[in-house]
């Protein structure tokens, strides 16, 4: 099966080489967007590579906003506009195959209809704060992970709360972003709330599916300006838009093909993957293909471990 590699990646250059390494053959095609950021003189050998393609406009991801939409879909769009079809496979460069490469082909060609992403409805998947994603606009406030502000609608807040507000935009942000901040929870939003499901990041979908929701992302401009404000519309924006082309397509939507361990402890989350974690990742179903995150360096003996059982058939 022709398969597709979407990979948001933004460091560990020798980890997703690899990545890609691991995952080539004559029927694969990987799709790197590559952070701006990002050290170019870093990537060179990746992509020099035949099978990478490094996608253009790179966008600056700011973890939890639209931003990490902006990416994916410049991945997308590049993938079709190639021609070639195949099955598009969403990556993180901080991801690694926990199953042989026989293993992948295997699952991909036996299912070859069917969009790996997870649907979760927000109030059961968040029953704590789904609401964060639906009634607020989410604001970056830098660049840097985790500093976002949420703002409701400028027409909702009293007088208090807006000063306040205003006041705390200037401090933090200046004059000129602070005037766009207000003058973005002052607009009208498209009320698609109702609509709005959850899923994986890490989705795969055949080619018809995912052209057939670049064609409805294009005429229906609606959502992508409810999600450009939503927090971490990488989790919604794609499976919301599934439903709303074709509820019938929900048939069709199996469990994400990566695995991610959301387990809360002294880390940063998601958890990374560490040497004892290998004799589970062996053990995960057939449907697991992958697994996230690896760092660096620890990475390359947990992989190195992950590869000597897979060559052993299995066992750790």
């Amino acid at each position: 099966m022709r398969k597709h590699y979407l990979v948001l990646a933004h460091d560990q250059p020798d980890h997703v080489g690899r990545l890609i390494d691991r995952l080539a053959d004559e029927d694969a095609t990987f799709w790197l967007h590559l952070d701006p950021r990002a050290v170019d003189r870093e990537w060179r050998d990746v992509v020099s590579r035949s099978d990478v393609v490094a996608v253009e406009p790179r966008v600056r991801c700011i973890w939890g906003t639209w931003s990490m939409v902006e990416a994916t879909l410049a991945m997308v769009r590049a993938c079709l506009g190639a021609g070639t079809p195949g099955h598009l496979v969403m990556l993180s460069g901080q991801s690694y195959p926990i199953k042989t490469t026989a293993q992948i082909d295997a699952y991909l060609s036996s299912h070859p209809d069917l969009v790996n992403m997870d649907l979760w409805r927000l109030d059961e998947r968040w029953p704590d704060n789904h609401r964060d994603r639906l009634d607020y606009f989410c604001i970056p406030m830098t660049e840097t992970k985790g500093n976002l502000r949420l703002l409701r609608p400028r027409q909702d807040m009293n007088a208090r709360e807006l000063v306040g507000w205003t006041r705390r935009l200037l401090r933090e942000t200046g004059l000129r972003r602070a005037i766009e901040v207000l003058r973005v929870i002052g607009r009208p939003r498209p009320d698609v709330r109702s609509q709005v499901v959850g899923g994986s990041q890490w989705w795969a979908m055949p080619w018809d599916t995912a052209s057939r929701m670049m064609a409805f992302h294009g005429s229906h401009p609606d959502y992508a300006e409810f999600f450009r404000w939503s927090q971490f519309p990488d989790e919604t924006f794609f499976q919301t838009l599934l439903v709303a082309m074709d509820e019938g397509l929900t048939a069709t939507v199996g469990p994400t093909l990566t695995h991610v361990d959301w387990t809360e402890g002294d880390w940063d989350l998601p958890r990374a993957m560490g040497h004892e974690d290998v004799a589970t990742l062996l053990t995960l179903p057939e449907h697991v293909l992958f697994a996230r995150k690896f760092l660096a360096p620890d990475s390359s003996r947990v992989i190195a471990a992950l590869e000597d059982a897979l060559g052993a058939g299995g066992t750790p």
